[in-house]
């Protein structure tokens, strides 16, 4: 059994009390939710995906036999349950059971290979694994044996599939064992305990655990729901990973806090979802832009009614006014609004739902109620004044409490209240925020956050590599795509074909690799010699791919 207590930061006791009398700590948990919701509607389908069809009281039994089997492989509350799955059924299964249980659900995509799994479970300490079993090619069933005998706490590896490695369990056969059942699968955990880890890009290389208690990601939820008026008639949609946050808040607790259907894709396919649309009457889906480029673009889009989509929730970076111009004339019926938020907090800003085409281009939104949002000096020694830009900072009920690295909260906490985004902006007299800069070292790629810091350093690993910059290049599909800038030995040369072999020897994520590659003589720098940054990225709008000056 875990004890995170020691992890967390400690609210100003009015505040917590504030949000707890006004609503945003409900003092629930996502299992309590889900009950309720089974409750009220017992044969009302829950889950559609790519196995078929499941009600809510089909989904119930699923969750009863996986606490009780969880229970049984010995998690205890504040164990930690890694689940590392395409976007399917299985993920709001375990994430219900571990709620039920007291367990800590950590969610990870799938996107992620060997490295950066390690990594990761080194830093969870998970006592169980979950794994799909052969996925696009890679057979994160062998990977998963492979970790178990590097991680200590890691006594239990399950497959969902049918290639299973002798020293792994079989999904199948986990719920098809009739295990005994627990009184504990059926408690009510404190509200204020964690009962997630989620891990986001940093800016040291290393990814940060984020921990949220079940009233700090319940909140997050509950702000979206009331923002826009959400209910068990709405039909939600997700195709974002359900391991990332947006997947994790908007994809698989909404609906089970709202009573809804929800509608799973594993992978984004526009056509399929147009059709999807059309056949389940989707009312709301959320992803990064380049879903909703994709969308305009499909060659089925009038083959469809997509009457009944009526929000759009494009998150990641700035919402380009072109791609909302075309939105707003295809999809006549469906708002498009954008926001700012992180795993840390939610959607802390977002669109109004009556915002002008303007408002939603122009700025990230306002705060949703509860949350509060401020602009410090550069120094983070007070509060700048309206329009000016700063360091952005956050308070408010949908706060993550702490790091599973507790000495990231003695930088990132000001008085254990105000949370250190890393990221830049202004907030206009109305209220409104408008983001400026991303956290500096990362780029978002098609709503993937590109870890820079880790990235470069493997780089520096190669011989012929003496300095590397990773820096974001616009996309017109993407909105960034990165890009290293290398420095190399004397009389060496690195390419393109060279540094995708080396970063796959390092087993590092492929999403991670740099699309680009550019060679220099020298980097420019700053008087104590920095790599200028931002000149790089000027110096790259002037070669086309390749290095040839324009």
């Amino acid at each position: 059994m875990k004890d995170w207590q020691g992890y967390l930061t400690q609210f100003n006791p009015e505040r917590a009390a504030t949000y707890r009398t006004e609503g945003w700590w409900a003092q629930r948990t996502l299992a309590g939710y889900f009950d309720a919701a089974v409750a009220a509607t017992p044969d009302k389908t829950a889950i559609v995906d790519r196995s078929g069809r499941l009600t809510y009281a089909e989904l119930k039994k699923l969750v009863d036999r996986v606490s009780d089997g969880l229970v049984a492989l010995d998690v205890e509350p504040g164990d930690v349950v890694t689940v590392q799955l395409p976007n399917w059924r299985e993920m709001i299964v375990l994430a219900t059971a571990c709620s039920r249980i007291g367990a800590v659900f950590n969610g990870i995509a799938p996107i992620f290979r060997g490295r950066d799994m390690k990594v990761m479970l080194e830093l969870a300490r998970p006592k169980v694994l979950v794994v799909p079993g052969v996925f696009r090619g890679f057979d994160h069933g062998e990977m998963g044996a492979r970790l178990s005998e590097q991680i200590p706490s890691l006594s239990t590896v399950i497959v969902v599939g049918e290639e299973v490695p002798e020293s792994a369990r079989s999904w199948a056969g986990f719920i098809a064992t009739e295990w005994p059942s627990s009184a504990s699968a059926q408690a009510a955990w404190d509200p204020d305990t964690v009962c997630q880890l989620a891990f986001t890009s940093g800016t040291t290389g290393q990814p940060k655990g984020i921990l949220h208690t079940h009233n700090t990601v319940l909140a997050a939820t509950k702000a979206f729901v009331d923002r826009f008026d959400l209910d068990a008639d709405d039909v939600f949609h997700m195709a974002s990973t359900l391991g990332h946050q947006t997947g994790f808040l908007y994809g698989l607790q909404l609906p089970l806090m709202t009573g809804s259907k929800l509608v799973l894709q594993e992978l984004w396919e526009p056509e399929v979802f147009v059709r999807l649309v059309d056949e389940e009457r989707i009312t709301m889906t959320n992803g990064a832009i380049p879903y909703l480029s994709d969308l305009l673009h499909t060659s089925n889009l009038d083959q469809h009614d997509l009457s009944s989509l009526r929000l759009f929730g494009c998150f990641g970076a700035g919402l380009p006014r072109p791609i909302a111009i075309r939105a707003a004339a295809a999809l006549p019926k469906c708002k498009i609004f954008g926001g700012w938020g992180m795993t840390e907090t939610g959607l802390a800003v977002t669109n109004l739902s009556d915002d002008s085409l303007e408002l939603v281009c122009d700025t990230d939104g306002l705060p949703v109620p509860g949350t509060e949002i401020r602009i410090f000096d550069d120094g983070l020694t007070g509060e700048c004044p309206a329009g000016t830009e700063g360091e952005l900072v956050t308070r408010g009920p949908l706060r993550h409490l702490g790091f599973v690295q507790p000495e990231l909260s003695q930088t990132l906490f000001l008085d254990g209240d105000w949370y250190v985004t890393g990221d830049r902006g202004r907030i206009r007299s109305d209220g409104r925020l408008i983001m400026t800069v991303r956290s500096k070292d990362i780029i978002v790629r098609g709503g993937e956050n590109v870890p820079v810091a880790e990235v470069e350093a493997l780089l520096l690993e190669h011989p012929s590599v003496r300095q590397v910059a990773v820096v974001g290049v616009p996309d017109e599909r993407l909105g960034e795509k990165a890009c290293a800038c290398v420095v190399c030995e004397p009389h060496q040369s690195f390419d393109l074909e060279q540094m995708r072999a080396f970063l796959g020897e390092k087993d590092l994520t492929p999403q991670y690799w740099p699309e680009r590659l550019e060679c220099f003589e020298e980097f420019p720098t700053t008087a104590s010699g920095k790599t200028q940054k931002f000149r790089l990225r000027e110096l790259l709008a002037l070669r086309t791919p390749g290095g040839t000056a324009k």
